[in-house]
């Protein structure tokens, strides 16, 4: 009996050193488990704070111009973007339209191009996309059965395209009309210009008045080129001057491009713009002119100025009156186009920046200061400027008024003001153009 409870005994402590030691096993792999997870949440939060510390280091570079509402509305879109990508901040330069150009070119020259930047369509665009400067958006435009490029108007990746490949895109559209004070045609009884006969009389009508019946720049080039596309598009030349900027269709004898420039230096002759355009810029010169009332018109006007009209100048917008023998045409296409540098450490960020200028909270931004988005509005939006609406609605009338071979683009505005200041005749003007055509194409 005894025997067999010291038998028992041992057996009973036996059986409890096997509990002790489960249990010291399972909490030794409890703590063990612990341990992994404090290091595995400790090793998560150190990763997170290391993308956090990399995010806030990112900085996105934008460089645009100054015109109309664009300083007022961009912060607001720029905040949009910054909200969608913690840690990526947006750096942005604002310099006056006179100077743009040429910082632009300076900081492309040094390797110091900014991130995403605004450039002119047309001869400009096409400057920096032939000289690799920007980046190709076609991937990122077809992506997702071309998403992207579905918020725009479909026309407008082939305006902005060289080679099949697209290398910017539009934030906001354009229609380039006279913009006209009809407080100063009572004054003056004067009729609103219909015709270029309409216009030569109004000259002579306003002569010794110290008023000009159109203030008109060329010293910054596009408002020259937007007046000689205007008379060949009344012709209906649309399509040759197409295939004479590309070099297919000859310049030289063309009666289509002589009786445009005819017309200009008829109108120049009889007065009817203000002296002095092809020393004058557009933003710094003829519109202030204009709106301190010393010119009945300004050329061209659409919505990148419509901000800029005060609110008690009777204003309203008009289509440039027709040449003998030619039909009223609106001419018109995108405004400020947007691109990538080609040298951006961060493409797929630069690309959202560009993405985000073509989003529905940015149209409704930009529709609401008058200026005319790229894309459809989904829902109806009220403007705080008066002649927005008209403007914008007749954005579907414009013709393409773009020169696009660059050297031609610079060389029609330097016709231009030399057939404006005598220098050259009409036809002297477009042998010229020939001549700088035979030049590029190799003729």
């Amino acid at each position: 009996m005894k025997k067999l409870l010291i038998i028992l005994l041992i057996s009973l402590l036996a059986i409890s050193m096997v509990f002790v030691g489960t249990g010291c096993k399972e909490e030794a792999v409890k703590e063990t488990e612990e341990v992994k997870e404090t290091e595995e949440v400790k090793e998560t939060e150190e990763v997170k704070e290391t993308e956090e510390e990399v995010a806030e280091e990112i900085t996105l570079s934008l460089f645009t111009q100054a015109p109309g509402a664009y300083p007022e509305i961009f912060p607001e879109i720029i905040s949009n973007f910054e909200s969608k990508h913690p840690g990526v901040k947006v750096d942005m330069r604002v310099v006056g339209y006179g100077e743009y150009q040429s910082s632009l070119s300076a900081m492309i020259g040094a390797g110091e191009a900014p991130d995403v930047f605004l450039e002119n369509q047309g001869g400009d665009l096409w400057g920096v996309a032939q000289a690799g400067e920007v980046l190709d958006l076609t991937p990122y435009l077809d992506a997702n059965n071309g998403e992207w490029k579905n918020q725009m108007y479909d026309y407008i990746p082939d305006l902005l395209s060289w080679d099949g490949k697209v290398y910017a895109i539009a934030a906001s559209l354009n229609n380039l009309q006279l913009a006209i004070n009809r407080s100063l045609l009572e004054e003056y009884d004067l009729n609103e210009p219909e015709t270029t006969d309409d216009l030569i009389k109004m000259a002579a009508d306003l002569e010794g008045t110290g008023i000009a019946p159109i203030a008109f720049a060329t010293a910054d080039l596009w408002g020259a080129v937007d007046l000689f596309m205007v008379f060949v598009h009344q012709q209906g030349g649309g399509e040759v001057v197409m295939k004479a900027d590309f070099g297919e269709e000859a310049w030289s004898g063309n009666e289509i491009f002589i009786n445009a420039m005819k017309t200009i230096k008829e109108l120049t002759d009889a007065g009817v713009f203000l002296e002095g355009a092809s020393a004058m810029t557009y933003h710094e010169d003829a519109l202030p002119i204009w709106i301190q009332e010393n010119a009945v018109m300004l050329w061209p006007m659409g919505n990148f100025m419509i901000q800029d009209i005060p609110g008690d100048l009777d204003a309203d917008a008009i289509w440039w009156p027709s040449m003998t023998g030619g039909e009223r045409v609106l001419t018109g296409g995108t405004a400020l186009v947007w691109g990538a540098s080609s040298q951006t450490e961060h493409p797929d960020l630069a690309v959202d920046l560009l993405k985000e200028l073509t989003t529905q909270e940015t149209y409704k931004i930009m529709f609401k200061n008058g200026v005319a988005p790229a894309g459809e509005l989904e829902e109806d939006v009220s403007s705080d400027y008066p002649l927005a609406d008209k403007v914008n609605s007749q954005q579907g009338s414009a013709l393409d008024r773009f020169i696009y071979t660059p050297e031609l683009y610079k060389e029609v505005a330097v016709a231009v003001q030399a057939l404006m200041a005598g220098d050259f005749t009409p036809e002297e003007a477009i042998e010229h153009l020939q001549e700088i055509s035979d030049s590029v194409y190799g003729e």
